[in-house]
C-alpha cells in the first residue's frame, strides 16, 4: 500500500494545435498509463471521425478539426436566421455555422 506523496508518471493527451488538454466533462485533464493506452482510448473514442483524431503523428482536437474543415470548404450556414430586435430599437439577424460555431451577423434596416 502505498502512503503519503508519491511521485507518479501519467499521459496527458494535448492538441498539437492548439495545445489544449483532452478532457471530459470538468475541464480536468485524463491520466492514461502510457502513450499506447491513450491512442487506443482517442481511438475507440473518435470512431467516425468525431472527437480527438491521433493520425500517427499529431492529436488534433475536436474544435481544431472543424476550425480546418471550414478553412479548407467554407463554412456551412443553415438556410434560417434568427432575427434579434435590441432595446434601442436596432436589429439584427444571425445564425450559425453547424460546423465550427463561428456566428454570421448581417445587421437589418
Amino acid at each position: 500500500m502505498k502512503r503519503g506523496l508519491v511521485i507518479e508518471q501519467h499521459v496527458v493527451v494535448y492538441c498539437d494545435t492548439c495545445g489544449d488538454h483532452y478532457t471530459e466533462g470538468e475541464n480536468e485533464a485524463i491520466c492514461f498509463d502510457s502513450i499506447t493506452q491513450a491512442i487506443a482510448y482517442l481511438t475507440v473514442h473518435s470512431a467516425g471521425g468525431v472527437g480527438w483524431v491521433y493520425d500517427g503523428d499529431k492529436v488534433v482536437c475536436d474544435g481544431c478539426q472543424a476550425t480546418n474543415r471550414c478553412v479548407e470548404h467554407g463554412h456551412s450556414f443553415p438556410e434560417s436566421w434568427r432575427t434579434t430586435v435590441w432595446p434601442l430599437g436596432n436589429s439584427t439577424r444571425s445564425r450559425t455555422c453547424d460546423v465550427c460555431g463561428v456566428p454570421e451577423i448581417e445587421a437589418q434596416p
